[in-house]
């Protein structure tokens, strides 16, 4: 089974924190490239201000917080993350069936083409509609342990 994992929940992987019930029964783990780029921006500090997906980095002890934030910056082999290359044509098929932005087709799409269950940190009700309509699975996961 293939889990797609937002980037709160992509997050607390790579901090090595506890990951919640569902998510620890071990599947294959993948992302999509926004969620990973969302995650690297945050732990880089763009946005100059402590936030949902950076504050819990910064909260870890420091050689910690240096082997997350490398964890996050250099994506381990064994998380999966789908080429656009694979993933354009499916955007654009699901593109004119659903009102999505380009952040959720690009889920909805790599779900898609993973056969994936899709694990959200927060409830995305668009999103959830055109999964559900699609024939994907996801779960919301409390991204806080």
């Amino acid at each position: 089974m293939t889990l797609l994992l937002d980037d709160q929940l992509l997050g607390i992987v790579l901090r090595g924190d506890e990951v919640p019930a569902p998510l620890s029964s071990d599947p294959t783990i993948a992302t999509t490239g926004y969620w990973y780029v969302r995650l690297c921006q945050a732990v880089l500090g763009v946005a100059d201000r402590t936030g949902t997906l950076s504050g819990p980095f910064m909260a870890l002890a420091s050689g910690r917080r240096e082997q997350a934030i490398a964890a996050a910056l250099e994506l381990p082999e064994e998380i999966g993350l789908v080429s656009l290359r694979e993933l354009g044509p499916v955007i654009g098929r699901l593109r004119a069936r659903h009102q999505l932005n380009i952040l959720s087709v690009e889920a909805l799409a790599a779900a898609v083409y993973l056969n994936a269950t899709v694990a959200l940190s927060v409830s995305s009700p668009r999103l959830e509609d055109a999964m559900r309509a699609e024939g994907v699975s996801f779960q919301i996961v409390a991204s806080m342990p």
